[in-house]
């Protein structure tokens, strides 16, 4: 679809501050696709060091749904139709208008990274509710939970994957192959996050309501003004979508590593992009 076309779903779809908001962010992401990234400076085997500001977004379409981000841009699902109602991965799309992606609250090595989000969401409570805590509990420290809980002196814990491991390659599960790594370091992508929905900063609660699934909107607004690791401040709903020319890497999970003929067509649609595993070094520059 070209901009024309986005522009018509927008003007049949949305009316009044909302339909300025969306027109004005797909003006952003054209303007944005102008973008050149530099040409990433890493070698074989090194260790892929990521900003704070970088975002990734993985894809349960594994390479089919890299060469539809690669061609098309990471496009929201309003504007693709079958992912309308629910998103890639089969589950009911919350922000359909919006594209998910995880943003770096911090300077990380890929491989420290990926180890925090490829543990769990641990949530600590008594039964009377009189005192509960919650934090993430790495990959390389869940053989010590049992030890951390008893410290803690709780009588009642749940742990659930995090987020992160639902939908990028991770330690944990294989069905998701593909990570992708959008630079976040340009004035265009920080542009476009002033369209966070997550962030209440951005648009008003009467605004956003337009931009979220009507059978989450109510919870939406209280939980976005209240982050948890369960609705976390990790991750960005940008409103329409993020330009593919954004892409400086590709994570790779463990089946996508060996398989010589996935990379070289990774490389074919990303001539200007590292590839790298789940041990956050480069395995094809």
């Amino acid at each position: 679809m070209n901009k024309e076309e986005y522009i018509k779903i927008v003007t049949e779809r949305l009316t009044g501050n909302t339909k300025k908001i969306m027109l004005n962010q797909i003006n952003n992401y054209y303007d944005a696709i102008e973008y050149k990234l530099d040409m990433h400076k890493y070698s074989i085997g090194n260790d892929v060091k990521l900003k704070k500001g970088t975002l990734l977004h993985g894809t349960y379409k594994n390479i089919d749904g890299l060469k539809e981000i690669v061609k098309n841009g990471l496009i929201s699902s309003w504007f693709v139709g079958e992912r309308d109602i629910k998103g890639d991965s089969g589950y009911m799309a919350k922000y359909p208008s919006s594209v998910g992606v995880w943003n770096l609250q911090e300077n990380y090595f890929l491989k420290d990274y990926i180890d925090f989000y490829s543990g769990g969401s641990a949530f600590y409570y008594n039964l009377n509710n009189d005192q509960q805590e919650r934090e993430i509990v790495p990959f390389s420290k869940m053989n010590n939970f049992i030890n951390n809980f008893i410290s803690k002196d709780f009588v009642a814990w749940r742990v659930e994957q995090t987020k992160e491991a639902r939908f990028l390659p991770n330690l944990v599960q294989t069905k998701v192959q593909v990570g992708i790594i959008f630079n976040g370091d340009n004035k265009y992508i920080k542009q476009l996050l002033k369209c966070d929905i997550l962030n209440e900063n951005n648009i008003s609660d009467s605004d956003v309501k337009e931009f979220v699934n009507p059978n989450y909107y109510e919870k939406f607004i209280v939980d976005r003004k209240n982050k948890d690791i369960f609705f976390t401040n990790r991750e960005s709903a940008i409103l329409f979508g993020i330009p593919s020319n954004f892409i400086e890497g590709i994570l790779v999970g463990r089946i996508y590593e060996k398989d010589k003929s996935i990379l070289k067509e990774i490389k074919g649609l990303l001539p200007n992009a590292y590839i790298c595993n789940l041990d956050g070094k480069v395995i094809v520059e």
